[in-house]
């Protein structure tokens, strides 16, 4: 599927975003750490720099999550339904996602345009905010492009994970 063929790849490079960040918290955090008990200087803006990263780390992940069909899910009643009835539900699941991801989207771009407008900047080094949402907003049309693809792949039923009702 054309679709997809975009956006595996964004998934993958927003994964490798993710990692990067994950290890950069954990670079900050030792750093942090270290820094107050050897030298009791704790780092400056360590608290926003985690809290940047993690940003970055949850919105970049997200779109890897959904291509690869990593959420959390009980499949109590797959193995009993047959072949199509799986498929329904695949389909159901996928277009649920893409809502809320849609949704999500559409709520955030309000308090985007107010962090822009009235110049909000992060406590300890002053990072402007909108640049923050920037990198959410992205992550989430990366996401919703993801399950957009997901959910058009489960209709015409090109997943070959198909495991209940053979």
């Amino acid at each position: 599927m054309a679709l997809a063929k975009i956006t595996d790849p964004l998934a993958r490079y927003g994964l490798i975003l993710a990692c990067l960040a994950l290890i950069g918290i954990m670079m900050v955090i030792v750093i942090d750490v270290l820094s107050r008990n050897l030298f009791a200087q704790p780092v400056r803006g360590a608290y926003d720099l985690v809290s940047i990263l993690l940003l970055i780390m949850i919105f970049s992940g997200m779109a890897s999550v959904v291509a690869e069909r990593a959420e959390i899910l009980l499949d109590l009643v797959d193995g009993a339904l047959p072949r199509a009835a799986v498929r329904g539900l695949k389909v159901v699941a996928s277009l649920t996602t893409l809502g809320i991801c849609l949704y999500l989207l559409y709520a955030m771009i309000s308090p985007a345009q107010d962090s822009y407008r009235y110049g909000e900047q992060s406590l300890e080094l002053g990072l402007p905010f909108w640049i923050l949402w920037v990198f959410a907003l992205a992550g989430l049309v990366v996401v919703s492009a993801v399950a957009l693809a997901r959910a058009l792949q489960d209709m015409t039923g090109g997943d070959s994970d198909m495991r209940a009702g053979e």
